[in-house]
Order: C-alpha cells, then sequence, then structure tokens
C-alpha cells in the first residue's frame, strides 16, 4: 500500500506550523495543505522553503479568517468568513467564490514561488453552493489532483484514487480524538497489501494562542501530532511495507 499523510492547516497558526514540520521531519507525514489567506502562510512558506522535500498543497478556505478578496456575500458584519455558508448558502455569489479561491491560488505562488501539489478544502467548502464546480474548474486549469469531496459519490472521481480519509472523520463523532489505533485500524489487511494510494489527513498542531481563537479543535491536534510521530506507527508503516508518498507521485 502506498499512503499519504497529509496535514491540513498549514498557515493556521505557528504552533500547527511548527507541529507539522516536526511530523515530516520525525514522523510519518509526507504532505500538507496550506491556507493562503491565513496570517501565519508567511511563517509556514519560510518552513517549507527550509525543508524542501515536503509536498505541499492548498488548502482552499471560504470559513475561517478574512478572505483576500472583497466579496461580501461571503462574509459577516466583521468583515470574516461566515462559516454558516455551510448550512444555508443560498445568497453567495459564485462569481465571488471564484475571485477567493483564485486569489488564494496565486497568493499561494506568490509567497512559495512554486505552483502546489494538490487542492483540498477547509470545512468540506463543497457544501457551499457553486463551491464543488469552482474547485473541480481550477483543479482542471492548473493539472491538480484534488482531494473527494464530500458531496461526491466515494471512488467516482476520475482521479481515481482512493483516500483513507473518507473511510472515517478526521475527528470522530463520538468527541474522541485520532489515537494511533485510529490509523492502524484504518485498513484492512487486503488493502495494506494492495498496490493502492490512500490518504489520511488529519490536523497536526501544537496548540498555541492563536488557535485558540479562531478554531474549536485545539486538543485533538496535539493527538495528530502524537499519532503522526509516534514509534508505534512508525513500527506499523515499516511492519507492513508501507510505501509513504505524496501527491506528486500521481499521474
Amino acid at each position: 500500500m502506498k499512503l499519504i499523510a497529509n496535514g491540513d492547516d498549514f498557515g493556521i497558526s505557528k504552533g500547527c506550523n511548527y507541529a507539522i514540520v516536526d511530523c515530516y521531519r520525525n514522523g510519518i507525514l509526507s504532505s500538507t495543505s496550506m491556507m493562503p489567506n491565513m496570517d501565519y502562510v508567511e511563517h509556514a512558506a519560510a518552513l517549507m522553503k527550509e525543508n524542501p522535500g515536503l509536498s505541499v498543497g492548498i488548502h482552499f478556505n471560504l470559513t475561517v479568517g478574512k478572505p483576500l478578496t472583497n466579496c461580501p456575500s461571503l462574509c459577516k458584519e466583521d468583515g470574516t468568513f461566515n462559516k454558516g455558508m455551510l448550512k444555508e448558502s443560498s445568497h453567495v455569489k459564485e462569481e465571488e467564490i471564484y475571485q477567493e479561491l483564485q486569489a488564494q491560488y496565486d497568493r499561494f505562488v506568490e509567497v512559495t514561488g512554486q505552483k502546489p501539489h494538490h487542492l483540498n478544502s477547509h470545512h468540506g467548502i463543497c457544501l457551499i453552493k457553486g463551491a464543488e464546480k469552482i474547485q473541480l474548474e481550477l483543479a482542471e486549469k492548473y493539472e491538480l489532483p484534488i482531494r473527494e469531496m464530500f458531496t461526491m459519490k466515494m471512488g467516482t472521481f476520475k482521479g481515481k484514487v482512493k483516500f483513507g480519509c473518507t473511510k472515517m472523520p478526521n475527528v470522530p463523532f463520538d468527541g474522541s480524538y485520532n489515537t494511533p489505533e485510529t490509523l492502524m485500524n484504518a485498513f484492512s489487511e487486503e488493502e495494506l497489501q494492495s498496490d493502492e494510494i490512500f490518504e489520511f489527513a488529519c490536523h497536526p498542531g501544537y496548540v498555541d494562542y492563536d488557535i485558540l481563537q479562531i478554531s474549536s479543535l485545539t486538543e485533538g491536534r496535539a493527538y495528530d501530532a502524537y499519532l503522526f510521530t509516534c514509534d508505534e506507527v512508525k513500527n506499523w508503516v515499516k511492519a507492513n511495507h508501507i510505501e509513504l508518498t505524496d501527491y506528486r507521485s500521481l499521474k
């Protein structure tokens, strides 16, 4: 089996940035997804350049922080993104989504000096009216692989990549957090012996002041950082001859 171990939310806070890099240097993490509109994206880009082997894509975001463009239909009165769009988005202007996601792509290229290796999204923004179509248009425009969306039937996307993270929520619905067992029990023996590519995505992070201000996922990030660096998981990868890879390996 080939495994893309991906850390989302690169750029959301310094603590999360440092954890993602630690998981790459000292664990099994092989890929990360950057949030180009967040305050610590330049810090993330600097760490990326210090670790050129780390595969980095874009984590499109319409729910946290401030936009890069003027998009009033996507925002609350304070100018930050309106997360409520995930439940009700009939008022949203699709051209504003396109302009904002295009701006996030351009910002990524500006701060990193390179094209991203993949696309995915924060909070499943495909649930917002028009966002699924626009993300697919950008994936096609830039010839990039994209993570399966919540709105798609599993296994149907033309990229023909199976994703381990679709087998379970990133954070279990019962309120518990990911553990080494979460990852090791995610795959059948048949899958472990196959030549297929899977993705397991979670949110490694060290809890700092900034993440406490903007995210309800706090302690869970520390659990994810441990999951990707602990000896138990590293030994499981070795014992099952799992090849750690990233989106650059996809044709």
